[in-house]
């Protein structure tokens, strides 16, 4: 008989109480959630994209050394082939790329 006097004293005796908790709760969670995503976003400055066509002799490391300023190299060029969808690391003279 214990168990039956513990269940029912939690009985819920206000439907809307319990629904206004939900709401309050996960409102509470998306508002958490985009402040989280807001401050990641914030922290990247879109900048202009550089076109720049492949000379010869040129190399993703030496295009890094000119245009990636105080960047990580490793990181600009990582940047550079996905951005131009780049299978190889290999340049051919001619070749256009954007460049950040």
């Amino acid at each position: 008989m214990e168990i039956m006097s513990v269940v029912t004293s939690y009985r819920l005796t206000n439907p809307r109480r319990l629904f206004r908790g939900i709401a309050i709760l996960a409102l509470a969670v998306s508002f958490s959630f985009a402040s989280i995503s807001g401050s990641v976003a914030g922290n990247e400055t879109p900048g202009e994209l550089v076109y720049v066509t492949v000379q010869p002799g040129d190399s993703l490391w030496s295009l890094a050394e000119q245009h990636a300023g105080s960047q990580d190299p490793r990181d600009w060029i990582a940047d550079v082939v996905l951005m131009n969808a780049l299978v190889s690391s290999e340049l051919e003279p001619g070749q256009q790329i954007a460049l950040p």
